[in-house]
This record gives structure tokens, sequence and C-alpha cells, in this order.
């Protein structure tokens, strides 16, 4: 039977880091704490839940049906308390300790070298930690607490997390240096249908920012051929298809001997395809108003760095 005692915030910080890491001694780890005091803080916690929250195994933790069932409301009495311990460490101080960021891949290598000098500068008293990773990763470890923020591309809301436009990046199709569309500035969306369009794998969200520049796949389906952009921009270079890639990107590839870019024309309104960069964080945090102050810097640090950036496009009143 569960008992009336409310459970103590480190046994729902050792349920909710022995879940998230599905190993007694990584978690043990991760919480500084040994490996015997971790696992009497779930026995003690499943004696007041009356039930198993986890199948201890030879080699992993596996969570039961009622720890799946009570492991949210855990995590968020966990990160509640960590947004108070927040609050009173960053009292009167400004973006100070550490920030544990993500940043996305297709914009890591060009943009992190800018923000390692540039907030250093700026921000002597923040820590600054970088993370590269693919954005369902990044959300993972942003609502397990293990990010602070991270920088993304967002075409819909996320639960439990805040975005903060930062600015729009212009997309282009490269193509090898012989293709028929090299050096285009008239390039219709509507012209990626039927040619072979070369992108990342299901992971990567540049892969859905290809796919919604096509109306219909036509006869020539796009194909998922890589995990990074290096790969692909490799075959694109072979002559195995174009791919769409942002502005950026091009301060990796060096000498255009082998390749060529097409660009795409405005519309009436005289937008090009874009995508767009946000920070994002979890909406329970204290730290809103520095994440919107960081925000402002990294915007301000990637247009004097010349990398190609424009302010966010507002969409057109129907």
């Amino acid at each position: 039977m569960p008992t009336s005692a409310l459970p103590s915030f480190s046994q729902l910080r050792a349920f909710v880091a022995l879940c998230d890491h599905q190993h007694f001694g990584e978690a043990a780890s991760a919480l500084s704490v040994s490996q015997p005091s971790l696992s009497q803080a779930i026995t003690a916690l499943e004696k007041r839940v009356g039930g198993e929250l986890v199948e201890r195994t030879t080699r992993r933790v596996l969570v039961t049906s009622l720890g799946e069932a009570l492991l949210p409301f855990a995590r968020e009495a966990v990160l509640a308390a960590e947004a108070f311990s927040e609050a009173v460490a960053s009292q009167g101080a400004v973006l100070t300790g550490s920030m544990r960021l993500g940043v996305i891949p297709t914009i890591a290598p060009y943009l992190a070298p800018v923000l390692m000098d540039g907030l250093a500068d700026q921000l002597p008293q923040m820590e600054l930690e970088l993370r590269e990773m693919v954005t369902s990763d990044i959300l993972e470890l942003l609502n397990q607490g293990r990010l602070d923020a991270a920088i993304i591309t967002l075409d819909s809301e996320v639960q439990r997390t805040t975005a903060i436009p930062m600015f729009d990046e212009p997309l282009m199709v490269l193509t090898a240096r012989d293709h028929p569309w090299a050096g285009r500035t008239d390039l219709s969306t509507r012209e990626l249908d039927n040619y072979p369009l070369l992108m990342l794998d299901e992971r990567n969200c540049l892969r859905d920012q290809a796919l919604a520049l096509c109306q219909s796949y036509g006869t020539q389906p796009p194909v998922a051929v890589a995990t990074t952009l290096s790969t692909v921009i490799r075959m694109v270079t072979h002559g195995t298809g174009v791919t769409v890639v942002p502005e950026g990107a091009l301060r990796m590839l060096g000498s255009q001997e082998d390749y060529a870019v097409a660009r795409f024309a405005p519309d009436a309104a005289g937008a090009v395809p874009v995508r767009q960069l946000c920070l994002v964080y979890r909406s329970s945090s204290s730290r809103g108003p520095d994440f919107a102050r960081l925000a402002e810097l990294i915007s301000a640090l990637a247009t004097q760095a010349g990398l190609p950036v424009r302010p966010v496009q507002v969409p057109q009143a129907a």
C-alpha cells in the first residue's frame, strides 16, 4: 500500500536520473552520489508509491508502466526545484555561471566559433558549454534539465518550451558545377519536384525544410542519403542530384571548383525561402530575461561576423 508521506526531493531526483540514464552507475555518477545511496532512494520511493517503478536487469534499467505514469510528475517537481535554485542563485546577476547551450549540426560549424569568441568577450562571467546535436536529442535533454537553452529551427510549437525568434537564414540549392541550374537567381520551388533531391535523414530538421519547399514529390521523390551535410554535398558535387542548404553552409565548402548554387526567385512580397533560427528554453525556467538578452547577443554577433542572416520575416496577413 502507498504511504501518505510526500516523497523527498532526493528520491524524486534519483528516480528521474535513473529513468534518463537507465543505468544505476551512470545515474549515480550524474548526481554525484554513491550507487547504494541511489538504490536506497529508489527503494524508499517505491515503498511510498506502493509499486515497482523500475525493473533491475543485469545490463540496464527498464521503467515499469507505473514508473512511466509517474515520471512526468517527478520530472516537473525536480525542474521546479531547480528553477527555484536558479532564481536564488541569479538574483541581481545577468548571464553568469554555467550556460549549457545545444546547437543543431547544420549551423554549428559556422556559428559556434562566433559564439565561443563573441560571448566570451560580451559575457566574461558566463561559462559557455556548447553541445552539437540533432533537434530531437536537444529537446529531450532540454526537458530533462540537462541543457539550459538551445539554438534550433522551429516550425511548430514544442511542449514545455518557450522560443525566441532570432534571425532568418536564406535557403538555396547546391548543384554540381556543370548543372543547368548553376548560377540561376530565378529558381522556382516547383522545379524541385521533378529532380533528384538529396537530403539528410529523418532526424535532421533541414530535411523537413527541404520537403516543405516541394509542392509534390513528382516523378523524382526526395531521397535521404546521409546523416551529415558534408556527405550530401559530396554526392551533389559528383552529380548524383541537388540539395537544399542554408546559405551559411557555403562557408564550409571552400573553393567553388566542384559546385555551384542556384537562388530562389523572390515571391510577390519580396520574400525568399528561409529557415528561422530560434533560442528555446524550458518555460518553467526563471531565466527568461537572461535568455532574451542572450538571443539578442547571438543575433548581433551573427550579423557582426558577416553571416548571411536577416531579420525574421513577418508573415503577411491574409
